[in-house]
């Protein structure tokens, strides 16, 4: 893993607003060859802006998970521990493809 990259994203701070800068992290952390080695980085930048979408740049990171897998159960600690705008999309997304649970906790329960 690159730690420079891991912590530039956990430690992001917007310029000027923006967080644009963030795309070009994600794009080198999915094009790695172990993206899931970024995923705790990318799930502590949510725990700091939670109410936030970095005006449509978290999302990047939200595909980029979806589409290596292997996320569903560091979410659920996240999620437990600070729910935030992000992480609550993620469950959402897994409940409306039909998936009820991630391991023995029903999601559904967890968005009430």
């Amino acid at each position: 893993m690159d730690f420079v990259l891991s912590n530039q994203i956990k430690e992001f701070d917007p310029v000027d607003h923006s967080f644009l800068p963030l795309e070009e992290y994600f794009e080198r952390a999915f094009a790695s060859s172990n993206p899931s080695e970024y995923y705790d980085a990318i799930f502590n930048l949510f725990e700091r802006f939670p109410d936030d979408d970095g005006a449509g740049v978290f999302w990047t990171a939200l595909h980029g998970m979806e589409a290596v897998g292997g996320y569903e159960d560091k979410l659920m600690v996240y999620f437990r521990r600070y729910p935030s705008l992000m992480t609550r999309a993620m469950l959402r997304r897994i409940l409306n493809s039909g998936v009820k649970t991630i391991g023995t906790v029903e999601i559904g329960g967890l968005l009430q």
